[in-house]
């Protein structure tokens, strides 16, 4: 009875070490793991910042010409329009200059009608628009900027 009782506390004792050793080693092969999962998201995340830094977007302008009086762009203007925004997908900054009228509140008015024209169109392509007034641009021009 002695010596089976001592077979048994010792066969006892021998799994008790064996699963507190196998739980030991289990437990620093998860956590190896886990550091050289961090290392390659590490490696993984410096070259994402490295791409996004030699990725530079490029902002390109195009300028159109109205003809005198005319709300409208003309029809071949407004297909280069339309294939030149079909390539970008950034955003989009319209600057409108006045209208030549006779006076400025002519001018104004049919800039303001121009404006309008021209974010119907454009909503077509992309829902957000931004186009200012640009005083300083050339009568009866708009100049369109994309990127950046």
């Amino acid at each position: 009875m002695n010596k089976t009782s001592l077979i048994s506390m010792l066969t006892l004792l021998i799994l008790t070490n064996t699963a507190c050793v196998s739980t030991s080693i289990k437990d620093s092969i998860a956590e190896i793991e886990l550091e050289s999962n961090r290392s390659v998201n590490q490696d993984v995340l410096s070259s994402i910042q490295a791409l996004r830094l030699s990725h530079k977007v490029i902002e390109q302008e195009y300028t159109f010409t109205y003809q005198a009086h005319n709300k409208e762009l003309h029809f071949d203007d407004k297909i280069q329009l339309s294939h030149h925004l079909i390539k970008q997908g950034n955003a989009i900054t319209v600057n409108i200059a006045p209208a030549k009228a006779e006076t400025k509140i002519h001018q104004v008015a049919l800039s303001m009608e121009r404006a309008k024209i021209l974010r119907v169109y454009l909503s077509h392509f992309y829902q957000k628009v931004t186009i200012n007034f640009a005083p300083k641009l050339t009568r009866d021009t708009i100049n369109v900027s994309t990127g950046a």
